[in-house]
């Protein structure tokens, strides 16, 4: 079934529950997502640490971040580029998918916790 002809009404918790399970594809998805793809967050997330800087993105507009909130954020940026990495990379690798679990776990939590730290400093 096509993308123009599909009934079914999925929704971003139907995406994420995607993420959660092995991927499909072959090397020039794992190529170009778990690597190309993957290393746009990385990079960002280390030009942050460096310069102490971070952009938060929203829908309208962009929040400028420094001191400890951008270093939290920079790792959750880091954390995002990780999880797509071992989803794509190892996900698509037989003999690395269990340690792409654990790494999808590990870096889902770096996630949660430095957005929420981030979240605890914009509130405060």
């Amino acid at each position: 079934m096509s993308f123009w002809t599909n009934k079914e009404q999925r929704t971003a918790l139907d995406d994420a529950e995607d993420l959660a399970y092995a991927p499909s594809g072959g090397p020039l998805k794992m190529w170009l997502l778990g690597i190309g793809l993957a290393l746009i967050p990385l990079a960002y997330g280390g030009h942050c640490l460096v310069t102490g800087h971070a952009l938060f993105f929203g829908r309208d507009s962009t929040l400028e971040l420094d001191g400890p909130a951008a270093t939290a954020l920079a790792i959750a940026y880091l954390s995002l580029g990780t999880f797509l990495h071992a989803h794509w990379f190892w996900g698509l690798q037989p003999r690395f998918a269990t340690f792409s679990y654990l790494l999808k776990f590990a870096s889902v939590l770096a996630f949660l916790g430095s957005l929420g730290f981030v979240m605890y400093k914009l509130m405060a």
